[in-house]
């Protein structure tokens, strides 16, 4: 096959082939699109989905040995489909079981009435902007509002629209991954551009994977680090800080958003510090500036490890994606840049 020949010497002798540089050609065109639409919630849970079935597809296929099961496909697509809504709701109970006596509605109380107190603590020049109470916070809030409502609905309708996508990425997942196993693993009955079409995929696919194991395993660090930290360093100095089980969990959770997340969860611990006590928010700022630099280069090591690249490429990456696409564009890098590896591997490019 002509296909086969030019990903053997592709450095030497590579051939135009249409229908399979189409292929790519779509393919990354199907990328670009989803971080330039603010599409990449619906491409990862799409990838995810499809990780998922492919995965519970091979472990039926493995243990039914005797084809006692008429449909393993229907069997993978609907555990997926519908055990993904028992598992939210097992997590949700979980959750609300560990959190019990601390209320999200008290912590988010606490938060704000956190903030107005910062203005005692800040230059005079700077405290005038800062709200006085509560009271004052909400008019401020409310004011706010009422001045911006058109861009408030703005994003609410984004946030609506990003959830569709997700929903709709998700499903897409899981019928591509029972519709690509279920074809015949015989190349030679499909065409080139089918075949190219599914490989990329296919590698984009384990890019994610490894990615998002490795970003688990990132999040579990962050987070026991995290808890070390606020349930045996600040008691032996002296502070305890309420609300210690939400933000390890807030920290866990956060993690899973590559850099982006440990900003947000260090901003609470530190507001939550600031509540006990000014140095208590200082040195909290102080050890937690140094986990997320360190995060940097804990992430870049991790998933290098998994996909094969150097922390200082990853790093790169990070912060290209970043100044190009934003946040999205940060998360989905990984992903990007190991399945962009493994092609460049796999045509000999690289070693």
């Amino acid at each position: 096959m002509v296909e086969h020949d030019a990903d053997q010497n592709f450095m030497t002798t590579y051939k135009f082939n249409l229908p399979r540089d189409a292929a790519t050609a779509i393919f990354v065109a199907c990328l670009l699109l989803a971080l330039t639409l603010h599409a990449v919630p619906a491409l990862l849970a799409g990838l995810l989905a499809f990780v998922l079935t492919r995965g519970l597809l091979g472990i039926l296929r493995t243990r039914d040995l005797y084809k006692k099961l008429r449909s393993h496909e229907f069997i993978a697509s609907f555990v997926v489909g519908l055990g993904s809504i028992a598992v939210l709701a097992i997590i949700t109970v979980l959750v609300v079981r560990l959190l019990e006596g601390e209320s999200l509605r008290a912590f988010s109380l606490k938060v704000a009435e956190t903030i107005t107190q910062i203005k005692q603590f800040l230059p005079p020049a700077l405290a005038e902007y800062v709200p006085q109470s509560l009271f004052e916070m909400r008019e401020l809030a409310s004011d706010t509002l009422k001045e911006h409502v058109n861009a408030v609905a703005g994003i609410g309708s984004g946030i609506l629209r990003s959830l569709l996508l997700t929903v709709i990425g998700w499903i897409t997942g899981v019928l591509a991954a029972v519709s690509i196993t279920v074809t015949p693993t015989d190349e030679t009955r499909h065409s080139v551009f089918y075949r190219t079409w599914h490989r990329h995929w296919s590698m984009l696919a384990t890019a994610f994977k490894n990615v998002a194991w490795a970003q688990t395993k990132i999040a579990a660090i962050n987070a026991t680090l995290t808890g070390m930290y606020l349930l045996a360093v600040m008691p032996a100095l002296g502070w305890h800080l309420p609300y210690v089980k939400t933000l390890i969990l807030a920290t866990f959770l956060f993690g899973l958003l590559p850099v982006v997340g440990n900003i947000v969860s260090n901003t609470l611990i530190c507001t939550i510090a600031l509540s006990v006590a000014f140095p208590a928010a200082v040195i909290s700022a102080v050890f937690l500036l140094v986990i997320h630099k360190l995060e940097y280069f804990l992430s870049a090591r991790i998933q290098g490890h998994r996909i094969g690249a150097k922390v200082w490429e990853l790093l790169i990456v990070l912060f290209a994606f970043e100044i190009m696409f934003g946040p999205a564009g940060m998360v989905a890098a990984p992903v990007i840049y190991a399945f962009v590896k493994a092609e460049l591997k796999r045509i000999r490019w690289l070693n």
